[in-house]
């Protein structure tokens, strides 16, 4: 292997690096502090009305990638966790991961730290919540950074390469109510008369809301959080002032003639606004991370907000956005020439905001027509990202601030290519790099040594497709279609996965962005590709079709991704294989006295259930079996509860997490429990088990229940 010449570092540290990938066979020393010379997780925030989890990573080094951009080099993998408060403590969200590559200094000029951004998207809704209108629920999100090595489901154990930082979020408010969980919050017994012929289970929709809040009440509660004046009229003043480039677009806001009789001085307000900002004002908000997506052509940044007060109204009312404008250095000269779009999200006045703040994302699609080059020349450029709150950025000065936001700059790297004409790409299938499925088993994170629950997955369920057509100049009609067959069939057999489709777009030609859905229904599964950055077109999450297999023998299943060029000619772009497995874990529903074979998952105390056991004497042992089984087993666990009266008793073995090709886990396992040094008191001991199917293309380990067993301990049981 080359020898890796990076300055600074020390020859342990290198070696240690290049044997990072053989750890399975040197032995490794235990992780204590994590290791950020290469990599380090800079920013993580969230878009409420996204249900988007995103990340900034920095890549520092030159090289200790595992090779260039024309070679696989290697993948950072991040993994989120979310704590949602509800006192299950930090759950599992799945990972996303991006290649990183060896990128030479050479030429001088702005190389690193480069700044890639990843994503996912994660489902909130049924953490949502009423609450006082000045209130959120605010879940904490734990960001795990790994290098080359897919971070540990659990939330606690670190990286040896990367880092974990946690930031905390917030998550929009119920858009509906439900009689029934209104009556259960309650605690309401009978519904009430005038509900009488209402379905309880039945969802309400809530009204729009409120564009801002009766104008004295918010000055009054302004004035006692200490927010200036020029930060609650801003929206208001701002409306009515013409200064060029500075004054782009603000949001609505009050009257200024009821405002002036409030005393509020307008012309001291003007002032402030309209005086030359050297440095903007950060207090409220600032713009702290931005980063490339570089699979999907995609800005993101992070925002964090800092106050509780000063955004234009609470949760049961509009609020203000937070606006970030994108630009580009393709020259790499300093200068920002090329004004990329604005991307938006909205805040509010949340009074529980945590002591560290409320962290928000934004992202924005890129037009790089023109722009791609080959693998032979990376493509570094500097991208500027540029905040501000309430009234829109300069579309026309990347230099331009206005009174409240900031700027950022970053260097990140453009995707390459190597066609000069239409071209396609899978990113991601089922969620996770198109790279990361196997040529040779066809599951995903493939390892024949060593491996753990993370490698050798199949699909089931819902399997996603997200890719790029790149047009290239072309702007006439593109479609593609995406098929499967049985492995080894005839091509004949390959039918569409899908033929309904609806893609969410965004037109940024309209003032404000248009973003709308793009129905399509063709018979044959040649969708339309619409989107068209050269027009200012794109298709918001590079979605392009999604095959429900639910109907499907599991198996080994050819996918083949096609397109047609400037010509009308069909293309064969990408085929390859993978494994669907819709087989779930099978629970046993009835209290055994022995294993029930006929089902997947089964726990029993040898004698039977609810018995007492005497802890004072000779034999406090409790004896049984456990049952849990599937072709694709990830690990089973169990639990002992209430855990706060085990005094550290647990069952041995506590679980048994898949190590080796073959393992399918235990269809008979024997298992005991000490019981002599337990409290007096009831428990339940259960197990649960996953599987490593990735199923409906996200990333957790599917869970399919538990089996649970009863018992008691006592200093004297009573005789039966």
């Amino acid at each position: 292997m080359e020898n890796l010449k990076i300055p600074g570092l020390s020859a342990e540290q290198l070696f240690t690096r290049q044997t990072f990938l053989l750890q399975s066979f040197i032995s490794q020393p235990a992780i204590t502090n994590t290791n950020t010379t290469w990599e380090e997780l800079s920013c993580v925030g969230y878009n409420p009305s996204k249900g988007k989890l995103e990340a900034i990573v920095s890549i520092k080094q030159a090289t200790g990638y595992s090779g260039g951009l024309c070679t696989n080099g290697s993948k950072e993998y991040v993994r989120f966790f979310v704590d949602f408060k509800d006192g299950s403590g930090f759950q599992d969200m799945g990972y996303t991961s991006f290649k990183v590559a060896d990128i030479s200094e050479a030429p001088a000029g702005p190389q690193h730290p480069l700044k890639y951004m990843t994503f996912l998207y994660i489902n909130d809704e049924k953490y949502r919540r009423f609450l006082a209108c000045n209130q959120a629920v605010i879940p904490t999100v734990r960001a795990v950074l790994s290098w080359n090595s897919i971070p540990s489901a659990n939330p606690n154990d670190k990286p040896y390469y990367g880092n974990v930082k946690d930031v905390n979020i917030q998550l929009p408010r119920k858009k509906f109510i439900i009689w029934n969980d209104i009556f259960t919050a309650l605690n309401v017994k009978e519904k009430p008369d005038f509900l009488a012929n209402i379905d309880l289970q039945a969802k309400v929709e809530l009204p729009a809301l409120a564009p801002v809040p009766p104008l004295e009440q918010l000055y009054t509660t302004y004035k006692r959080a200490q927010v200036p004046d020029h930060r609650t009229f801003y929206p208001s003043v701002i409306a009515k002032i013409s200064n060029g480039t500075k004054l782009y677009k603000a949001a609505s806001g009050y009257n200024l003639t009821d405002i002036a009789q409030l005393k509020v001085d307008i012309s001291a307000i003007s002032k402030i606004i309209l005086q030359p900002v050297g440095q903007a004002d950060v207090t409220f908000e600032e713009l702290t991370c931005v980063g490339l997506n570089t699979a999907q052509d995609t800005l993101g940044a992070v925002i964090k907000v800092k106050k509780n007060s000063g955004f234009s109204g609470d949760m049961c009312h509009a609020g203000s956005q937070e606006h970030v404008a994108f630009w580009a250095d393709w020259d790499n000269n300093g200068t920002f020439t090329q004004y990329l779009g604005t991307a938006s999200v909205t805040v509010h006045d949340i009074s529980n905001i945590p002591e560290d703040g409320l962290y928000y994302n934004v992202d924005l699609p890129i037009n790089l027509k023109g722009r791609i080059k080959s693998c032979t020349t990376p493509n570094i450029i500097r991208v500027r990202a540029v905040l501000s709150w309430s009234s829109l950025p300069s579309t026309t000065n990347p230099n331009t601030l206005n009174t409240w936001g900031n700027r950022i700059d970053a260097v990140v790297q453009i995707r390459p290519s190597q066609a000069a004409h239409v071209d396609a790409e899978l990113t991601l299938v089922g969620g996770v790099d198109r790279d990361a499925i196997d040529p040779a088993s066809f599951l995903v994170n493939a390892a024949s040594v060593s491996p753990t629950r993370n490698n050798n997955r199949p699909y089931g369920g819902w399997v996603s497709f997200h890719g790029i057509i790149d047009r290239n100049g072309f702007n006439g009609e593109i479609k593609y279609k995406i098929e499967y067959k049985q492995f080894g069939a005839a091509d004949s057999t390959y039918a569409p996965v899908s033929t309904a489709e609806s893609f969410a777009m965004i037109d940024f030609n309209p003032d404000p962005n248009l973003e709308y859905s793009d129905a399509q229904h063709p018979a044959d599964g040649w969708f339309i590709y619409k989107a068209n950055p050269a027009l200012g077109i794109y298709n918001e999450y590079n979605y392009l079709a999604g095959w429900s297999t639910g109907g499907q023998a599991d198996g080994n299943y050819t996918i083949r991704f096609s397109h047609t060029d400037a010509s009308g000619s069909v293309v064969h772009k990408d085929t390859f294989s993978i494994v669907i497995c819709n087989e779930p874990i099978t629970i046993s529903p009835t209290a055994n006295t022995t294993l029930d074979f006929s089902k997947t998952l089964d726990l029993i105390i040898i004698g039977g259930d609810c018995h007492c056991y005497d802890k004072t004497e000779a034999k406090h042992i409790i004896n049984g079996e456990l049952r849990a089984t599937h072709p694709f087993f990830a690990n089973w666990d169990f639990s002992l509860q209430p855990s706060s009266h085990t005094n550290g008793a647990a069952p041995t073995p506590l679980n048994h997490y898949y190590n080796s090709i073959g393992d399918t886990g235990d269809s008979s396992l024997p298992w005991s429990l000490d019981v002599a040094n337990m409290d007096t008191c009831g428990y339940a001991l259960s197990i649960s088990a996953n599987t490593r199917v990735i199923l409906n293309s996200n990333t957790q380990f599917p869970w399919y229940g538990v089996k649970a067993v009863g018992f008691s301990v006592s200093q004297k049981c009573p005789n039966a």
